[in-house]
C-alpha cells in the first residue's frame, strides 16, 4: 500500500535518529526478541517493530535493526 508524501510528513516526527538507535540496540542487546526453536533444531529470532508499518519511525527502526545485523555479519565473517 503506497501512501502519499503528505501522509509520511504527518508521521515523520523528528528526531528520527532515536528510532534508528532503538532498532540498532534491539538487535545488539536482543531486547524484545524471542528465540524459537524449529523442529529441525535450528533457532530463529522473532522481533517486532514497535511502530506502525506506514510511518517513518518504523522505517528508521528497521534501518537501525538492519544496520546492526549487517555489522554483526561482517564481524562474524572476519572472525571465521
Amino acid at each position: 500500500m503506497v501512501r502519499n508524501k503528505r501522509h509520511y510528513e504527518k508521521y515523520s516526527i523528528p528526531p528520527l535518529n532515536i528510532q534508528f538507535e532503538s532498532g540498532f540496540e534491539t538487535f545488539k542487546e536482543k531486547k524484545q526478541q524471542w528465540i524459537k526453536k524449529l523442529s529441525t533444531g535450528k533457532k530463529i529470532i522473532i522481533t517486532s517493530n514497535p511502530y506502525p508499518y506506514y510511518t517513518m519511525q518504523a522505517k528508521e527502526w528497521q534501518r537501525g535493526y538492519n544496520s546492526a545485523y549487517f555489522e554483526n555479519l561482517n564481524e562474524l565473517r572476519t572472525r571465521g
